[in-house]
């Protein structure tokens, strides 16, 4: 009896305090996750990525019509040519066309995608125009002096006008919003890749190069402004000023997408890249690069670019050349004067000194010893341009170019779209990741960081079909950085790779010695 009681104390040791202890050292913690919501978020099942596009309709005629049912008549076609050929297609923006005095008082400004203004056009005009105002998201639209409201003729020309005008003010923010899903549907499985499943429909743009040149997006930016001069003149510049008159206005405008902090730097006897050779043009009088000279002009080696920035960083650079290099012009560029984008970073702007012609003889003077805001306007007027290029505003050849807030609009929805795809995706890779390795730690911080995903998605979808973008695109950053925060937990990295066999080679050398003993004390004792 003495020797049982001493055999099963020992067995009662390892069965109700070993084990347990055991268990409870050895066992790897797995917060709960809602994998099937998040499957069916980056499946697109929880929310699809469509908003509505309002377009108010305003009477601007000179001779004081009132808005009769002949206009009511010109919407209600001008919808139905909108709606025929939307037909099909699932995703992004739905035009909505109504009369500014029936409704929308209680619409929020954001959430008008632009004001329609009918104008008579100029007497004996038999074609339809429009126009669209720089500072507004105002579309004049002219309708012939031939028009006749009564005539179904005049009614279907100017609808059909209408129709086509408004699709292409939107077709290439139309066609990001696409690229976008069929990206996320690319990275699901369910396409046959971001780009080349891509149909180029007639119209569209060429979206492979603002594709190329766009930088990624970020809710912060840093912006810095290089000085490089070949001499030691000038010592001295007037950016400041500068960047507050020409460059703050379109900041604030971007504000609600991304926010911007801005530096300057000088640089003396910078020189550029070793292997530029500029040529001399006798008929122009001057010294040319080619367009092969371009993405090598920039000399990393001596100019003082890298950043130290944790936030995505776009350079502008002001190149003053030497006195006997000068002027140094590009005569392949194509209405970009003397400066070029490069894709993904920045943009460059050559500032020749002054020159003059006398007896055929061109004569260059000294660069200024200080450049003033008049100096300065050329160069970053050509900077805002390139930045608008590089955050991935509708392009310059699009019948919008000229109006700054729909663009911006326009830039707003399709950040929301993208960031609502990117977070609904990565969610989908973390749950495929999870049930794909049982033995992985899930922490409570991943936890949390997807249940504020999912709130924050759910937020923002609501916000985008109300057509609430600013605050859509507020919650879709949060979705994609909690996201982002949960797929890299450093905690789950670290027992991905824990195989069963390693388990295997840890317990053998512990159960003999312990397990031995207790079995052969058991078998005697019985």
């Amino acid at each position: 009896r003495q020797r049982g009681r001493v055999v099963f104390s020992f067995w009662a040791v390892v069965l109700f305090l070993g084990l347990p202890l055991w268990y409870i050292t050895t066992s790897i913690y797995r917060a709960p996750l809602p994998l099937s919501q998040m499957t069916a978020w980056s499946e697109g099942k929880e929310c699809k990525i469509e908003f509505p596009l309002l377009v108010d309709v305003v009477i601007g005629s000179k001779e004081g019509n009132s808005p009769g049912l002949e206009v009511r008549d010109l919407i209600r076609n001008v919808q139905l040519h909108l709606d025929d050929a939307r037909e099909g297609k699932t995703g992004g923006g739905h035009l909505r066309l109504r009369l500014a005095e029936e409704e929308g008082k209680d619409i929020e400004e954001e959430s008008v995608a632009a004001v329609l203004r009918l104008l008579p056009g100029e007497p004996g005009s038999t074609e339809h125009t429009h126009s669209l105002q720089p500072s507004q998201r105002t579309i004049d639209l002219f309708y012939a002096s031939t028009y006749n409201p009564a005539s179904s003729a005049s009614l279907a020309s100017l609808s059909s006008y209408a129709a086509k005008m408004l699709q292409m003010v939107f077709r290439e923010e139309e066609q990001m919003v696409r690229y976008f899903l069929e990206k996320a549907a690319s990275s699901n499985g369910e396409g046959n890749g971001s780009r080349e499943g891509m149909q180029q429909q007639p119209g569209d743009f060429d979206m492979s190069r603002k594709i190329a040149r766009m930088i990624r997006y970020s809710s912060r930016y840093h912006i810095t402004f290089s000085l490089f001069t070949a001499s030691a003149i000038p010592s001295s510049w007037d950016i400041i000023p500068a960047i507050e008159t020409y460059l703050t206005p379109l900041l604030t405008a971007l504000s609600p997408i991304s926010n911007f902090t801005v530096e300057s730097q000088v640089q003396f006897y910078a020189s550029f890249s070793p292997t530029i050779r500029p040529l001399r043009n006798e008929e122009l009088s001057a010294w040319t690069l080619t367009k092969d000279d371009l993405s090598n002009f920039i000399n990393s080696a001596e100019w003082p670019l890298t950043s130290i920035k944790s936030d995505p960083t776009i350079n502008f650079i002001i190149y003053i050349p030497d006195k006997s290099l000068s002027p140094l012009i590009i005569p392949e560029s194509t209405g970009g004067g003397n400066a070029w984008l490069l894709p993904q970073w920045g943009g460059v702007a050559i500032l020749n000194p002054k020159t003059e012609v006398e007896a055929n003889i061109t004569v260059v003077h000294d660069p200024p010893a200080h450049l003033t805001l008049d100096d300065l306007k050329p160069s970053l007027d050509i900077f805002a341009t390139q930045l608008l290029a590089l955050l991935g505003t509708p392009s310059a050849s699009s019948s919008i170019s000229s109006s700054l807030p729909i663009r911006i609009d326009s830039l707003t929805r399709q950040r929301t779209a993208e960031t609502l795809l990117s977070a609904s995706t990565t969610l989908g890779s973390l749950a495929r990741l999870v049930r794909a390795l049982p033995s992985i730690a899930i922490p409570p911080t991943v936890s949390t960081s997807v249940s504020k995903t999912i709130t924050a998605l759910e937020r923002s979808c609501a916000a985008l079909k109300e057509g609430k973008f600013n605050h859509a695109l507020k919650e879709g950053r949060i979705a994609a950085e909690e996201a982002e925060k949960a797929f890299f937990e450093r905690t789950m990295v670290a027992l991905v790779y824990f195989p069963d066999e390693h388990k295997v080679a840890v317990y053998l050398p512990l159960l003999g010695p312990v397990g031995v003993p207790l079995i052969m004390g058991a078998g005697k004792a019985l």
